[in-house]
Protein backbone atom coordinates (compact mmCIF):
# COMPACT_ATOMS: atom_id res chain seq x y z
CA UNK A 1 0.00 0.00 0.00
CA UNK A 2 1.25 3.18 -1.02
CA UNK A 3 1.63 6.30 1.88
CA UNK A 4 -1.08 7.58 -0.04
CA UNK A 5 -3.21 5.39 0.39
CA UNK A 6 -2.32 4.74 3.95
CA UNK A 7 -3.47 8.50 4.40
CA UNK A 8 -6.58 8.12 2.84
CA UNK A 9 -7.58 5.07 5.00
CA UNK A 10 -6.52 6.82 8.27
CA UNK A 11 -8.39 9.68 7.22
CA UNK A 12 -11.71 7.98 6.20
CA UNK A 13 -11.13 5.78 9.68
CA UNK A 14 -10.84 8.94 11.43
CA UNK A 15 -14.15 10.05 9.97
CA UNK A 16 -15.98 6.87 10.17
CA UNK A 17 -14.70 6.94 14.12
CA UNK A 18 -15.89 10.31 14.29
CA UNK A 19 -19.57 9.70 12.87
CA UNK A 20 -20.25 6.91 14.78
CA UNK A 21 -18.96 8.62 17.94
CA UNK A 22 -21.43 11.67 17.53
CA UNK A 23 -24.21 9.06 16.16
CA UNK A 24 -23.90 6.85 19.31
CA UNK A 25 -23.65 10.09 21.47
CA UNK A 26 -27.16 11.28 20.37
CA UNK A 27 -28.47 7.41 20.85
CA UNK A 28 -27.14 7.40 24.45
CA UNK A 29 -28.24 10.75 25.31
CA UNK A 30 -31.73 11.19 23.50
CA UNK A 31 -34.13 11.24 26.21
CA UNK A 32 -36.71 8.77 26.40
CA UNK A 33 -40.31 9.69 25.53
CA UNK A 34 -43.52 7.81 26.12
CA UNK A 35 -45.65 7.09 23.23
CA UNK A 36 -49.31 8.46 22.98
CA UNK A 37 -51.96 5.91 23.16
CA UNK A 38 -55.29 6.36 20.65
CA UNK A 39 -57.87 3.48 20.49
CA UNK A 40 -56.54 1.92 17.61
CA UNK A 41 -53.40 1.64 19.39
CA UNK A 42 -55.32 -0.53 22.32
CA UNK A 43 -56.18 -3.86 22.62
CA UNK A 44 -59.54 -4.18 20.67
CA UNK A 45 -61.47 -6.77 23.50
CA UNK A 46 -60.69 -2.99 25.62
CA UNK A 47 -62.04 -1.01 23.03
CA UNK A 48 -65.40 -0.14 22.64
CA UNK A 49 -66.40 -1.09 18.58
CA UNK A 50 -67.46 2.27 17.97
CA UNK A 51 -64.13 3.98 18.98
CA UNK A 52 -61.76 1.48 17.63
CA UNK A 53 -60.75 3.46 14.39
CA UNK A 54 -59.59 6.26 15.80
CA UNK A 55 -55.45 6.68 15.51
CA UNK A 56 -55.11 9.84 16.84
CA UNK A 57 -55.91 13.23 18.43
CA UNK A 58 -57.85 10.95 21.13
CA UNK A 59 -58.13 12.66 24.37
CA UNK A 60 -60.10 11.53 27.52
CA UNK A 61 -62.46 14.96 27.26
CA UNK A 62 -64.74 16.11 30.15
CA UNK A 63 -65.97 14.45 32.75
CA UNK A 64 -67.58 15.10 36.38
CA UNK A 65 -67.11 13.49 39.37
CA UNK A 66 -67.11 13.77 43.58
CA UNK A 67 -63.81 13.62 45.59
CA UNK A 68 -63.63 11.92 48.88
CA UNK A 69 -63.68 15.85 50.07
CA UNK A 70 -67.07 16.33 48.92
CA UNK A 71 -65.91 18.70 45.93
CA UNK A 72 -66.76 19.02 42.84
CA UNK A 73 -63.85 17.79 40.23
CA UNK A 74 -64.56 18.25 36.24
CA UNK A 75 -61.51 18.39 33.40
CA UNK A 76 -60.77 22.43 34.43
CA UNK A 77 -59.67 20.92 37.77
CA UNK A 78 -57.19 18.81 36.50
CA UNK A 79 -55.97 21.46 34.27
CA UNK A 80 -51.73 20.92 33.69
CA UNK A 81 -51.67 17.78 35.73
CA UNK A 82 -50.73 14.06 35.27
CA UNK A 83 -52.92 11.58 35.85
CA UNK A 84 -52.70 8.37 37.04
CA UNK A 85 -56.52 6.61 36.83
CA UNK A 86 -57.63 3.27 38.38
CA UNK A 87 -60.80 1.67 39.23
CA UNK A 88 -61.95 0.04 42.95
CA UNK A 89 -64.41 -0.51 45.66
CA UNK A 90 -63.71 -0.01 49.26
CA UNK A 91 -65.37 -3.68 50.01
CA UNK A 92 -63.30 -5.52 47.62
CA UNK A 93 -60.89 -7.75 49.24
CA UNK A 94 -58.36 -8.38 46.73
CA UNK A 95 -57.05 -6.81 43.92
CA UNK A 96 -58.21 -2.90 45.22
CA UNK A 97 -56.41 -3.50 48.45
CA UNK A 98 -53.14 -4.96 46.41
CA UNK A 99 -53.67 -1.24 43.91
CA UNK A 100 -53.91 0.42 47.12
CA UNK A 101 -50.53 -0.51 48.58
CA UNK A 102 -48.38 0.03 45.23
CA UNK A 103 -50.33 3.32 44.41
CA UNK A 104 -49.00 4.30 48.00
CA UNK A 105 -45.33 4.37 46.68
CA UNK A 106 -46.53 7.10 43.73
CA UNK A 107 -48.03 9.51 46.87
CA UNK A 108 -44.55 8.65 48.28
CA UNK A 109 -42.91 9.89 45.59
CA UNK A 110 -44.86 12.82 44.10
CA UNK A 111 -46.82 14.30 47.26
CA UNK A 112 -45.22 17.36 47.02
CA UNK A 113 -45.60 17.66 43.60
CA UNK A 114 -48.68 19.90 42.58
CA UNK A 115 -48.67 18.61 39.01
CA UNK A 116 -49.54 14.80 40.17
CA UNK A 117 -52.95 13.62 40.88
CA UNK A 118 -54.10 9.94 41.63
CA UNK A 119 -57.86 9.58 40.96
CA UNK A 120 -59.16 6.22 42.01
CA UNK A 121 -62.56 5.63 41.05
CA UNK A 122 -65.19 3.93 42.77
CA UNK A 123 -67.17 1.33 40.63
CA UNK A 124 -69.76 0.70 43.31
CA UNK A 125 -71.04 4.10 43.50
CA UNK A 126 -74.16 2.92 45.37
CA UNK A 127 -72.46 1.65 48.24
CA UNK A 128 -69.15 3.94 48.17
CA UNK A 129 -71.01 7.30 49.40
CA UNK A 130 -68.88 10.20 49.75
CA UNK A 131 -68.60 9.64 53.59
CA UNK A 132 -67.65 6.02 52.98
CA UNK A 133 -64.88 7.04 50.63
CA UNK A 134 -63.38 9.50 53.16
CA UNK A 135 -62.92 7.02 56.11
CA UNK A 136 -61.51 4.66 53.32
CA UNK A 137 -59.25 7.62 52.42
CA UNK A 138 -58.23 7.81 56.47
CA UNK A 139 -58.00 3.91 56.91
CA UNK A 140 -55.39 3.31 54.05
CA UNK A 141 -53.37 7.16 55.04
CA UNK A 142 -54.31 8.52 51.63
CA UNK A 143 -52.79 12.12 51.31
CA UNK A 144 -55.66 14.59 49.98
CA UNK A 145 -52.65 16.83 48.21
CA UNK A 146 -52.27 14.02 45.47
CA UNK A 147 -54.97 11.22 45.72
CA UNK A 148 -58.74 11.65 45.50
CA UNK A 149 -61.67 9.01 45.32
CA UNK A 150 -64.05 10.16 43.07
CA UNK A 151 -67.68 8.96 42.90
CA UNK A 152 -69.88 9.41 40.14
CA UNK A 153 -72.76 7.58 38.91
CA UNK A 154 -72.87 4.46 37.53
CA UNK A 155 -73.29 5.20 33.70
CA UNK A 156 -70.48 7.85 34.27
CA UNK A 157 -68.43 5.25 35.91
CA UNK A 158 -68.88 2.94 32.68
CA UNK A 159 -68.20 5.17 30.00
CA UNK A 160 -64.96 6.40 31.88
CA UNK A 161 -64.03 2.52 32.49
CA UNK A 162 -64.58 0.98 28.89
CA UNK A 163 -64.81 4.39 26.44
CA UNK A 164 -62.67 6.63 27.85
CA UNK A 165 -59.49 4.83 29.65
CA UNK A 166 -60.18 1.48 28.38
CA UNK A 167 -59.39 0.23 31.56
CA UNK A 168 -61.78 -3.27 31.23
CA UNK A 169 -63.02 -5.15 28.43
CA UNK A 170 -65.44 -3.26 26.19
CA UNK A 171 -68.65 -5.59 26.72
CA UNK A 172 -69.65 -7.94 29.95
CA UNK A 173 -67.37 -11.40 30.16
CA UNK A 174 -68.87 -14.90 30.65
CA UNK A 175 -68.98 -14.52 34.19
CA UNK A 176 -69.98 -10.66 34.56
CA UNK A 177 -73.03 -10.92 33.45
CA UNK A 178 -74.20 -6.85 35.04
CA UNK A 179 -70.84 -5.64 33.52
CA UNK A 180 -69.53 -5.35 36.61
CA UNK A 181 -66.10 -3.35 36.28
CA UNK A 182 -62.82 -5.08 38.43
CA UNK A 183 -59.80 -4.89 37.28
CA UNK A 184 -55.76 -4.31 38.28
CA UNK A 185 -55.19 -1.78 35.52
CA UNK A 186 -54.03 1.53 36.09
CA UNK A 187 -53.46 4.22 33.59
CA UNK A 188 -51.69 7.22 33.21
CA UNK A 189 -52.12 10.35 31.08
CA UNK A 190 -50.85 13.37 30.48
CA UNK A 191 -51.45 16.92 31.13
CA UNK A 192 -53.48 16.88 27.71
CA UNK A 193 -56.05 14.42 28.19
CA UNK A 194 -53.30 12.03 26.24
CA UNK A 195 -53.11 7.91 27.02
CA UNK A 196 -49.30 7.62 27.85
CA UNK A 197 -49.48 4.20 29.58
CA UNK A 198 -50.96 1.50 30.81
CA UNK A 199 -49.59 -0.80 34.03
CA UNK A 200 -50.60 -3.73 36.49
CA UNK A 201 -51.49 -1.91 39.57
CA UNK A 202 -50.68 -5.24 41.68
CA UNK A 203 -47.35 -5.50 40.29
CA UNK A 204 -44.63 -4.04 42.06
CA UNK A 205 -42.20 -3.63 38.65
CA UNK A 206 -44.94 -2.16 36.69
CA UNK A 207 -45.47 0.58 39.87
CA UNK A 208 -42.25 1.24 39.47
CA UNK A 209 -41.89 1.74 35.58
CA UNK A 210 -44.76 3.49 36.64
CA UNK A 211 -43.20 6.11 38.45
CA UNK A 212 -40.44 6.38 35.95
CA UNK A 213 -43.23 7.30 33.07
CA UNK A 214 -44.49 10.22 35.60
CA UNK A 215 -40.96 11.64 35.98
CA UNK A 216 -40.34 11.67 31.82
CA UNK A 217 -43.97 13.28 31.43
CA UNK A 218 -42.56 15.95 34.32
CA UNK A 219 -39.54 16.27 32.40
CA UNK A 220 -41.41 17.12 28.87
CA UNK A 221 -44.67 18.48 30.06
CA UNK A 222 -44.57 21.02 33.79
CA UNK A 223 -42.94 23.99 34.32
CA UNK A 224 -40.29 23.83 37.08
CA UNK A 225 -41.40 25.01 40.61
Amino acid sequence: MTKKAKITVVSLTSILLVIVYYIGGRILKEPERLPIYNPADINPELVDSSLRRIGRNFTTGDFTAVNHLGDTITSKTLAGKIRVVNFFFTTCPSICIDMTRELKSVQEAYKNNPHIIILSHTVTPAIDSVPVLRRYAELHGLDSRIWWLLWADEAEIQRLARKVYFAVKSGPSDDDDHGFIHTENVVLVDTKGRLRGFYDGTNPDDIALLNQHISILLRDETPRY
